[in-house]
């Protein structure tokens, strides 16, 4: 695995997964951390604040698929926010190995059998 797809994934399963938001975000991402999430400010401090603030529960269950190309990273995910489980989507732009950049998008995974689009 290249180091910019073990930052991406290391971002969220130790710091979100394992509990360790601040030491994660300082780790893996860049001086200049910009986040395209709605309700989350740029830098260390916005993704701290939105990841440890009050009522926040979002655990990562599993990363299912990392794609990296060029200075792009894909991942998708199952995530549990606030006890629903959801897929999710995040991409990461890397500059010199470290995260700079985030999208994501996430959706509630429905309840029942589901069809085999690797999707749930």
């Amino acid at each position: 695995m290249s180091q910019k797809l073990a930052n991406a994934t290391a971002l969220y399963l130790e710091g979100i997964r394992d509990g360790n938001v601040r030491a994660a975000v300082e780790a893996y991402t860049g001086a200049r951390y910009t986040q395209h999430s709605t309700g989350v400010a740029d830098g260390v401090e916005g993704f701290v604040e939105f990841m440890e603030g009050p009522g926040k529960a979002v655990i990562y269950k599993n990363v299912f698929k990392l794609i990296g190309q060029g200075d792009l990273i894909v991942s998708y995910s199952l995530v549990n926010v606030d006890g629903y489980d959801m897929a999710r989507f995040d991409l990461f732009r890397v500059a010199d190995g470290l995260i700079v950049e985030h999208w994501d998008n996430s959706e509630p995974v429905p309840d029942g059998p589901q069809p085999n689009t690797g999707k749930f």
